[in-house]
């Protein structure tokens, strides 16, 4: 046997050495951080996408809701419309307070829903009530003026990702409820998966009390109008 088939053989046996068992746990190791790391990406980018896709879900119906106006001189009814007309309650679910965007004029080609959907935990309302955003406009409920829309005519206010559905907030003087407290806007600066609502309002209701008043029992605990449209124009 010569000198080349000798090295041959000995590179040989040593290519067949076994890893030890600490280089077998510190490759699981990194693989496992480096899987984490991967994952938090993939999710911080879904909750990212669905912020997008409810903003933009947000000014279609927003566009929606002013054409509305313009050709009625006032915004879709809570209360509902036609055989889904309940005068002493507002209608559910949501979806159907905005039917009149989409029939018999189409104002949107849809009703979207909203990609934070409610925790089924968050409150006394059954979450399957919002199957969209939820719009509430103050003509709905007049002895509470704007207090219940942020100011404005209406309001429309998705839960975010805490999935937790704050209406945008509640009026200052309600007490019982932490509404005014989760439902502060979203700020993905806070953490992508924060506390908080995304919201949108229209125009300020100065009808039946100024929102503004600080002696309006009924003013809004969290004020959005008139300069506020959304988060992160």
């Amino acid at each position: 046997m010569n000198a080349f088939q000798k090295r041959f053989q000995t590179e040989r046996r040593g290519s067949n050495c076994a890893f030890t068992l600490i280089e077998l746990l510190v490759v699981v190791a990194i693989i496992s951080i480096l899987s984490t790391l991967a994952l938090n990406n993939f999710l911080e980018s879904q909750t990212r996408a669905k912020v997008a896709a409810c903003k933009n879900d947000m000014r279609v119906l927003v566009t929606g809701l002013e054409a509305y106006a313009t050709d009625w001189h006032r915004y879709p009814s809570s209360h509902g419309v036609g055989p889904y007309y309940q005068p002493a309650m507002l209608v559910a679910p949501i979806s159907v307070r905005l039917i009149p965007l989409t029939t018999p004029v189409s104002y949107i080609s849809r009703i979207p829903t909203d990609p934070f959907p409610a925790r089924a935990d968050w409150g006394q309302n059954e979450p399957s009530v919002y199957d969209t955003f939820d719009y509430l406009e103050s003509a709905a409920v007049p002895d509470r003026g704007s207090g219940l829309t942020s100011g404005a005519f209406y309001r429309l206010a998705s839960a975010g990702p805490d999935l937790y559905q704050a209406y945008g907030g509640r009026t200052a003087s309600v007490i019982d409820y932490d509404c005014n407290e989760k439902g502060v806007d979203y700020d993905p600066t806070n953490g992508t998966r924060s506390t908080g609502d995304l919201v949108r309002v229209g125009p300020m209701d100065t009808e039946n009390g100024d929102p503004r008043d600080p002696m309006n029992p009924n003013r809004p605990g969290i004020l959005r109008a008139p300069v506020y449209l959304e988060q992160f124009r």
